[in-house]
């Protein structure tokens, strides 16, 4: 037997790749998405306190004197927009956007309950309510669950300024020294407003209204994510639509630009993947980051972005560094130290010693004075015990009997978790 007959009755097995799918991800994105933005305010990792006008993070709060921690957060958040901007695009309009994603679940329920070219968004022009299906029965069922949406999200942001014992105090309609009168309503507000935005408005606040996308066109350039057409094969697609079908804001994937509109789902990626997969190729449109035509390596591509980021990660770095060093050297507690206002001729002789908690759970602290005599002294408590999140004053009376001249005292505190303060006084005595 010759050695290419021997060949020839090989078997040959041909597996093709599967080409990715992005929806169900897309999908689990944006749920975890929106999941994530309801545990931020609730694990504590970041909220507003109103009453005490302070961030909080990590259950602890800052204060503008955590300079560090404050400027380091918001330098990371601006830097890491920018960062977003340049490389994956509009990623976050079509994966993790709330608004979006509320918006298109709200397109689809309104298909599957009136039909698929009906819509009751303010920019809707070709509406038309399927004649099955435009029964009341469908139109309550839209306004319920829609309404009930609302509700729930509404919940959402008074997490972000509220704790949330306070925040299901209001749920209950039980009355909470920490909520204004007002609080109530401010909530059907809020709920109403939500209401009105995913039932009628919906992508119109994307598209004229949102700060990301008049950000994200100043900052793409071709190395950021885009959807890409391969022209090449344009005869594959003659006479065929899946694609725009399939993009629930109407674009036609085959036309894209490097500023566009898109919001990069990948539902037109998906569409036209599967309608080649039975062909076992791959379909027109596929994610690039610069232009196809051009044949980039991810070499090529890697070394765009990098150049991209050089500025921003530049500074995002600074940022970080800025925010752990304020983090490792984060004070707990503060203390500090005035006159009371009250003499004894020209001696001051009574203080005000000021305890502050910066954390959100009770403490105990003990407090002590040095520089002076035991006997010259008196303190209105040693042993105090803070509230969470609470403020403390402490009377501290100086007898006018101490030599005269000026002395140096010090206030101590000390905490069971270790930490030590200390704050330093000019005591002047004018006893002879």
């Amino acid at each position: 037997m010759k050695l290419n007959e021997s060949i020839s009755n090989i078997p040959i097995k041909v597996e093709r790749m599967p080409a990715p799918k992005f929806h169900w991800k897309r999908r689990a994105t944006q749920i975890a998405t929106l999941i994530l933005i309801a545990l931020i305010p609730l694990t504590g990792l970041f909220r507003i306190d109103l009453q005490a006008g302070n961030f909080v993070m990590f259950e602890r709060q800052v204060w503008w004197s955590d300079y560090s921690l404050m400027l380091g957060f918001w330098i990371m958040l601006a830097t890491g927009a920018a960062m977003t901007y340049s490389t994956i695009g509009t990623v976050w309009c079509g994966w993790a956007c709330p608004q979006n994603s509320l918006s298109e679940w709200t397109n689809l329920l309104t298909f599957k309950l009136l039909g698929k070219r009906a819509s009751i968004s303010i920019e809707s022009e070709k509406s038309k309510v399927a004649a099955s299906k435009n029964k009341l029965v469908n139109w309550a069922v839209l306004l319920l669950v829609v309404l009930s949406i609302s509700f729930v999200l509404a919940i959402i942001p008074f997490l972000y300024v509220y704790p949330p014992d306070a925040v299901w105090s209001l749920l209950l309609l039980q009355p909470d020294p920490r909520l204004p009168k007002f609080t109530s309503y401010l909530y059907l507000v809020v709920a109403f407003a939500i209401f009105l935005d995913i039932a009628l408005i919906r992508n119109v606040l994307c598209s004229y209204f949102c700060l990301y996308r008049i950000w994200q066109h100043i900052f793409k350039t071709k190395q950021t994510l885009h959807v890409e057409y391969d022209a090449s094969r344009a005869g594959d697609c003659a006479k065929c639509n899946y694609c725009k079908t399939a993009c629930f804001l109407d674009f036609n994937p085959t036309q894209f630009k490097i500023y566009d509109s898109c919001i990069n789902c990948g539902e037109c990626v998906d569409a036209c993947n599967k309608l080649h997969e039975p062909e076992g190729t791959r379909g027109l449109l596929q994610f690039e980051f610069g232009e196809q035509k051009r044949a980039n390596t991810w070499r090529d591509n890697v070394d765009g972005l990098l150049s991209r980021l050089s500025w921003a990660g530049a500074i995002f770095l600074i940022g970080g560094g800025l925010f752990v060093w304020g983090f490792l050297h984060y004070s707990p507690y503060s203390i500090s130290a005035d006159r009371a206002g009250k003499s004894s001729g020209n001696t001051v002789s009574e203080y005000k010693i000021q305890l502050s908690n910066k954390l959100y759970a009770p403490a105990q602290l003990a407090l002590s004075v040095k520089g002076i005599p035991e006997g010259s002294y008196q303190l209105e408590a040693e042993n105090i015990e803070l509230g969470s999140a609470s403020h403390q004053s402490i009377n501290l009376h100086i007898s006018p009997d101490l030599p005269k001249g000026l002395h140096a005292i010090i206030i101590e505190a000390r905490a069971k978790d270790g930490w030590i303060g200390r704050y330093g006084l000019e005591h002047y005595s004018a006893t002879n």
